[in-house]
């Protein structure tokens, strides 16, 4: 099987299209400055936003290991800010609480962190002033996640998962000590109530919008396959 990220040119991502029979047409050459696709507005329901360049939810991990931002998290958000790209999709993934983390120094959204995360998306603010932007025309939203069957809260080298069932297969690389570790109906209550407790923040917060993590086999990702799963939280 070809990596796509292993094509390095052109002809070579061509003839790999040709290879497995798929139809997707591409420009060899990117359109400069405003006579680029890529630097229209488009309209994200009422609100215009000024480019299609978007920084995706990519989680930098060094935040304080309470969940607070730091230097480096700010930083960083700045630095989105400073890109010139106006759809901010989450900053990075945002854990909902601390067994969600699945980094120890992953952030978390709670009421007591409410300030750091309004001075957060500020740096985005004023980084995209410090570039010569218009900031009427950003959208910025934040990425929500529990990292379920991959969390590691407390410690990088030590998975401590959550799940939703036993899997044969994942759990073959990634062994479970036993059921205990799975949810109950009445837990996932409680935690989609985390959940929506974070957007509330998030929205206090001056987000735009929230995005709840649905992939890389984290708990949102494996709702998606709980079929075997007794009670209202499982099934097709």
């Amino acid at each position: 099987m070809t990596r796509v990220n292993t094509l390095k040119t052109s002809e070579e991502f061509r003839e790999y299209l040709k290879k497995v029979d798929a139809i997707i047409p591409f420009d060899e050459e990117l359109s400069p400055g405003d006579v680029s696709p890529l630097g229209k507005p488009f309209l994200a329901g009422s609100k215009t936003v000024g480019n299609r360049f978007s920084i995706l939810p990519m989680e930098g991990w060094d935040a304080e290991t309470d969940g607070r931002p730091n230097d480096l998290v700010r930083r960083r958000w700045r630095r989105f800010g400073l890109s010139g790209a106006k759809l901010i999709w989450g900053g990075e993934a945002v854990a909902v609480r601390h067994d969600g983390r699945a980094n120890p120094n992953q952030l978390v959204m709670q009421q007591k962190y409410l300030s750091d995360f309004i001075s957060l998306r500020e740096e985005i603010i004023q980084g995209h002033i410090e570039a010569g932007q218009n900031t009427a025309d950003l959208l910025i939203g934040l990425q929500l996640t529990h990292s379920g069957r991959f969390a590691r809260p407390n410690d990088k080298k030590k998975i401590e998962p959550r799940i939703l069932y036993r899997h044969p297969i994942v759990e073959k690389r990634y062994p479970i000590e036993g059921d205990h570790q799975i949810f109950s109906d009445d837990e996932l209550s409680t935690l989609i109530d985390d959940f929506i407790t974070a957007a509330k923040l998030a929205h206090q917060a001056g987000f735009d919008f929230v995005d709840v993590k649905h992939c890389h086999g984290y708990l949102g990702h494996e709702f998606l396959s709980a079929v075997d799963r007794k009670g209202k939280f499982g099934g097709s």
